[in-house]
């Protein structure tokens, strides 16, 4: 376990007053969401732990071994069972300049075209893939348009590097906060997740059946994960006592 970034997971709960405290920050700020794969893709490296500035955990699964030994914390994810909408909602309303980086070219583009259908005002002013050769070029493009908003959805640990190159390098302010497999999912269908899954908070299973590379982290990493998050927990218990 990683006490530095256990200590950085914040509770869905305190979203809104996170996000309000990026917005009026007068420095760039990185957003983050974890679920036990992610988790140790971000314990590997420290510069993840140190520059992200807000973890929030993105399953059921993390907070519930999280609640047993640390704060109690609920859970915040990039989709629409959760903050997307509002945040989306927020970046329309207060006319925000947003640039959205991530996934396949055609997934991205038919991505955008259903934000654009549910957030007629959004300003998407800049969008690309998320497969990027030479960063500085789009770092330039970023500061050209004086992004306030940059939603990138590239997968653990990718979208992590690549925002915090951003905020060492854009030159305006700009809340920077991943979404994972959001725009993938958005060029799939609009509101990916069924209303049953959403209810009944099972949002994995349909990401299990639909997606190979899901289906591969849940049986193979999640049970991992559960041991050695139990383990190092009840260790660190023992040597405390």
């Amino acid at each position: 376990m990683n006490p530095q970034l256990n200590k950085k997971i914040k509770s869905g709960a305190d979203f809104i007053d996170t996000q309000q405290a990026a917005f009026n920050a007068n420095k760039s700020t990185i957003i983050s969401f974890l679920n036990p794969f992610s988790y140790y893709e971000v314990a590997k490296e420290a510069v993840l732990v140190e520059e992200v500035d807000y973890y929030f955990s993105d399953g059921s699964l993390l907070c519930i071994l999280h609640n047993l030994f640390l704060h109690k914390i609920t859970r915040a994810s990039f989709d629409y069972s959760s903050i997307a909408a509002p945040f989306l909602k927020i970046a329309e309303a207060e006319c925000k300049r947003v640039a959205v980086i991530g996934a396949t070219e055609n997934e991205n583009i038919l991505a955008i075209k259903v934000l654009e259908q549910h957030y007629p005002n959004l300003n998407i002013v800049y969008s690309r893939n998320g497969y990027i050769e030479d960063n500085d070029i789009v770092v330039n493009e970023l500061n050209a348009l004086a992004v306030e908003i940059v939603l990138v959805g590239m997968g653990t640990p990718y979208q992590e590097r690549f925002s915090i190159n951003l905020k060492q390098t854009l030159l305006k302010p700009a809340v920077i906060i991943t979404c994972g497999g959001f725009l993938t999912q958005t060029s799939i269908k609009a509101d990916y997740y069924h209303p049953l899954i959403k209810k009944m908070g099972l949002r994995w299973l349909q990401r299990m059946a639909m997606h190979k590379h899901v289906r591969d982290r849940v049986l193979k990493a999640y049970p991992k994960f559960i041991f050695s998050y139990l383990y190092a927990m009840l260790r660190q218990k023992i040597a405390k006592k």
